[in-house]
């Protein structure tokens, strides 16, 4: 957590400190003057940009200290015992075990279960067989064509 906060903290002070130290033939160019509301209209423009950028490494960071915290917790409680927890996640909650590698890339901060399951040693082409799927949902029905 603390690497997430600190992480923050410097992706803040970057991005204010070039907002504070834009050149004055920028508002020029646009036409108004440099004063602070339009400094903070331009990061209110700049904002989704910046964010675009920084997701992803946001969240590829999240994933990789998930992966970290899987491990930990295999270690205290047992790989079986996680695996079990992992699999009633999805099962319980009616969650997608899979996704799109792009909106993992970009949005997901916990990697996918299937992924987790492999990274664990399980096979995850069995998560069908080991939770029974509900009726006329079709969640688990791609997992069996994976083979």
């Amino acid at each position: 957590i603390w690497k997430n906060i600190a992480m923050m903290g410097v992706l803040l002070f970057v991005s204010f400190f070039l907002l504070g130290n834009l050149p004055d033939e920028l508002f020029l160019d646009m036409g108004v003057e440099h004063k602070a509301g339009v400094e903070i209209a331009m990061m209110m423009l700049l904002l989704p940009l910046v964010s675009f950028v920084f997701t992803p490494i946001m969240s590829f960071v999240s994933r990789h200290n998930e992966y970290g915290a899987d491990e930990f917790g295999s270690q205290l409680g047992g790989k079986e015992n996680l695996v079990s927890a992992l699999i009633k996640l999805v099962d319980e909650n009616k969650s997608f075990p899979k996704s799109h590698p792009l909106v993992v890339f970009f949005y997901y901060t916990h990697p996918p279960v299937l992924e987790r399951l492999k990274e664990l040693g399980y096979d995850a082409s069995a998560v069908n067989k080991v939770t029974k799927p509900l009726e006329k949902d079709g969640i688990f029905t791609f997992i069996a064509d994976e083979k």
